[in-house]
């Protein structure tokens, strides 16, 4: 396994689990500039930092990643693949654009699958919903997928954009008082924008 990141240095900007679980990346165009998960222990690492995971499932997870390799890569490799499913998603439907037939398919698929692990549970006088898995690394993409299937369901969902910024593709919920958000970041992006355009006048001066 790779040193363990600092996940403090990760900004949470998204709003929801989903978005900040595609926020793991930066995309230059058809390239990464910056990633977050380069093994299973990463992916632990981050579901444990945005309050996914406890850590007693973190120490139970990371077990199994060191006894199952084959397992454990497998779940890596959805779980990239998810990440990159859940940005084509979330940009299309920022962008107005129309959506892939078999991005929407997968993330069906991965639907029923985490439905199959929810139940009805009683909470004192009322209900809520249980997972009947907590100890196995799927159980870190169902979270991510019921985030997903939340987002897109929500009156809020019109208040999704992705981040104008040159080099970040971080996608976000806009909660701005006139929904006028451009920036995963202002201190990031939008200070850069800023100093993009205040270079670009100088020059034209």
């Amino acid at each position: 396994m790779n040193e363990p990141q600092n996940w403090k240095q990760l900004k949470l900007v998204g709003g929801q689990p989903c978005l900040d679980f595609v926020n793991t990346v930066d995309r230059d165009g058809d390239r990464y500039s910056q990633e977050w998960f380069h093994d299973p222990a990463d992916i632990i690492g981050w579901a444990q930092y945005v309050g996914l995971l406890s850590l007693a499932q973190v120490e139970a997870l990371l077990r199994q990643v060191e006894q199952q390799s084959e397992q454990s890569m497998k779940f890596f490799n959805q779980a990239l693949q998810l990440r990159e499913t859940l940005y084509r998603i979330f940009s299309a439907f920022a962008a107005r654009r129309s959506q892939a037939a078999e991005d929407l398919e997968l993330l069906n698929d991965l639907l029923s699958e985490m439905q199959s692990h929810l139940r009805f549970g009683a909470v004192n006088s009322s209900f809520a919903w249980e997972w009947t898995e907590t100890n196995q690394l799927n159980f870190i993409l169902w979270q991510i997928v019921r985030s997903t299937a939340d987002v897109l369901t929500s009156p809020d969902c019109d208040r999704l954009r992705e981040c104008a910024g040159v080099g970040c593709g971080w996608v976000f919920l806009d909660f701005s008082r006139n929904r006028s958000r451009r920036w995963c970041d202002m201190e990031d992006c939008g200070n850069r924008a800023k100093a993009n355009r205040y270079y670009d006048r100088k020059r034209q001066t």
